[in-house]
């Protein structure tokens, strides 16, 4: 699992560098007019890339901590991390040989949560979920706990 998060960073933070797509963030201050959004609309952005996307990885549940010392890809250094003590939350796209795939990054003051949106498996890794528009409530509640 470690790799497969670790390829993941790579593919989105070496690309990102070479011009991939940044979609969208809630920091205003540090964003284009129309790549801001502001948090209450996060479920509705979210929910964009469920429809859209036939799978995606739920990569939550990382402590800042942990994913500092874990991931060593796209940054030297993590640690600018710690400076986010509010609900922050990036999208990116980026294309892996076979189709886009969308990352949502979620940073809190203690915790760091990733969702990748694909339409393939990704690096062979199965353990995806299927987005189902009958599991489409029950993601959106489940994203909800996300934005504490």
């Amino acid at each position: 699992m470690k790799t497969f998060i670790l390829t993941i960073l790579f593919v989105f933070f070496t690309s990102f560098v070479s011009g991939q797509q940044f979609l969208w963030s809630t920091i205003e201050e540090d964003s284009v007019s129309q790549k801001f959004v502001p948090v209450h609309l996060l479920n509705d952005e979210i929910l964009k890339f469920y429809d859209h996307y036939k799978l995606h990885y739920d990569f939550t549940g990382y402590s800042k901590e942990r994913f500092i010392k874990e991931s060593s890809y796209g940054f030297d250094d993590w640690e600018f991390l710690n400076d986010i003590t509010e609900l922050t939350v990036l999208a990116l796209r980026s294309n892996v040989g076979t189709g886009s795939v969308v990352l949502v990054m979620f940073i809190t003051e203690i915790n760091i949560n990733l969702i990748v949106f694909s339409n393939e498996d990704i690096e062979n890794n199965f353990n995806y979920i299927l987005n189902f528009s009958s599991d489409r409530k029950k993601f959106s509640t489940w994203l909800q706990t996300l934005m504490f």
